[in-house]
């Protein structure tokens, strides 16, 4: 903090200007939205805010704050830090720029301006509330259209908790799914930078989607997948055995669809994706069963894993 404060100085910048300028280009404006000036002024706006590490929460030292006269946006007061805020949010831009961010985030990468001014205009309606934003996005058409259903890339916080939730079982204990999501690429509670994650398509690198095959197996046998046969497809092996954690499949599936191959293939797909895969994967899969000769819990542990491991699945 220290070295951080000295660097600001040396370079005649106020202290806050960091934190100004990330809060207008990061979270509510965006770049080119705002002039240096408004950094600066705002800067001084922040003044007294504080953070008590002790008991890990914001605190105002009045006696630190300058209030002096200060123009943002071309209107002039004794601005603190909360009538910089509102000052903010005041900006047409504010509630677009919000809104996108939202859509990005639940829906699409790219949204049609018409929509984001739609739900924009509501948003600035309901007075920058959230609740009536989000309702009307995840109420809108558009939200469940063609080109946004299964365009986005699962977040490992995503896949994880997703995925325990349609095998339904527990999530595994604490430390080895805090260990999972930072191998798959997303340390919890500890982004790379005050901006986040950049989520989307970078998510996906050759370790994370490995690791994301290998936890895979791991959520539906109970066991290191690396352990099991390395093909799938082929001669059956019998007796074979199953971890003791590996998941119970009759819970998912009734006895007459885990013994039918066409019933099954369409079940596991249903359950996983809510929809199909694609043609090429649809007949991996059926290879894989018809490989199988008469139909065990085992087989239906195995298509389950290799749904997993398709691109379909890594998408939302």
């Amino acid at each position: 903090m220290l070295v951080w404060l000295d660097q600001a100085q040396s370079r005649k910048q106020h202290p806050n200007e960091n934190f100004a300028r990330e809060v207008m280009e990061l979270f509510t404006l965006g770049e080119g939205n705002y002039g240096e000036k408004d950094i600066t002024e705002a800067a001084r706006a922040f003044t007294g805010w504080t953070y008590d590490r002790l008991n890990q929460e914001f605190m105002y030292r009045q006696n630190q704050h300058d209030a002096t006269p200060k123009t943002i946006f071309g209107r002039t007061g004794n601005f603190t830090g909360d009538d910089v805020l509102k000052l903010i949010l005041g900006q047409p831009q504010a509630a677009r720029f919000i809104t996108r961010k939202l859509w990005t985030f639940f829906a699409s990468e790219k949204p049609s301006d018409q929509t984001i001014e739609a739900l924009a205009n509501g948003f600035r309606a309901s007075r920058m509330h959230f609740k009536p934003l989000l309702r009307a996005m995840f109420l809108s058409e558009e939200f469940y259209g063609p080109e946004v259903m299964r365009q986005q890339v699962k977040s490992p916080v995503q896949w994880l908790v997703g995925s325990v939730r349609m095998l339904e079982r527990g999530l595994p204990r604490e430390q080895v799914s805090a260990n999972a999501l930072r191998q798959l690429g997303q340390d919890l509670l500890l982004p790379p930078n005050v901006k986040g994650w950049d989520g989307g398509l970078s998510w996906i690198t050759t370790s994370n989607l490995l690791n994301r095959y290998n936890y895979a197996g791991f959520l539906v046998l109970g066991e290191n997948p690396m352990n099991a046969p390395k093909t799938l497809v082929g001669r059956k092996r019998r007796p074979r055995m199953v971890a003791s954690n590996a998941l119970n499949v009759s819970k998912l599936f009734p006895e007459n669809v885990r013994k039918d191959k066409k019933l099954l293939a369409e079940a596991v797909q249903k359950r996983l994706l809510h929809g199909e895969l694609k043609s090429q994967h649809q007949s991996t899969l059926r290879a894989y069963l018809d490989a199988q000769g008469e139909l065990d819990d085992v087989d239906v542990l195995h298509a389950l894993r290799l749904v997993m491991c398709t691109p379909e699945f890594q998408l939302c």
